[in-house]
């Protein structure tokens, strides 16, 4: 049954982070308009778009948590796995950009297929964005949407400490 529960929330995390996806691929070229925004800074500007809509369909569909009472909880640690989620996504869809144009006209030099170079950093993009969801569901799937009583041992800490101080 956890299985079956796991897979459920996993297909319905990819369904729901495709659109979120579609926004944070889109937005990269929206960003890469702006003067002095490179490709890494549009990547990382575009995660955050889609990151805010992930968190919505995450907190009120994927993970059902619309009633939890942990709102700003909740977001705290999305944010964080997100931000883990984020290099992620950066490092590799870097990564992938300087591969692929190093391996560009070397993969098929006989064949009219030529790369330009915003295709490549479409295709470096994709994958860093792929690398990304999978990070960024386990971190979900085990810390934001789940009550792990980090909150509640802070705060026992939090004012046991200010007790202490009168």
């Amino acid at each position: 049954m956890t299985e079956k529960k796991i897979t459920r929330k996993f297909l319905l995390y990819i369904f729901f982070s495709g659109f979120a996806a579609l926004v944070n691929f889109a937005s990269r070229f929206l960003y890469e308009t702006i003067p002095g925004v490179n490709f890494e800074i549009a990547v990382a500007l575009a995660y955050v778009t889609g990151m805010m809509v992930n968190f919505a369909f995450s907190k009120w569909i994927t993970f059902q948590a619309a009633s939890s009472g942990r709102f700003k909880r909740e977001a705290i640690k999305f944010f964080a796995v997100a931000i883990v989620g984020l290099v992620v996504t950066v490092v590799i869809s870097a990564g992938a950009l300087r591969f692929l144009s190093w391996i560009g006209p070397s993969v098929a030099p006989d064949l009219p297929l030529e790369a330009d170079e915003e295709t490549l950093a479409a295709l470096a993009h994709l994958a860093g964005m792929a690398a990304g969801l999978v990070a960024n569901f386990v971190g979900h799937e085990l810390i934001s949407f789940r009550s792990t009583g980090i909150g509640d041992r802070l705060k026992g800490i939090l004012t046991r400490s200010s007790r202490e101080e009168k």
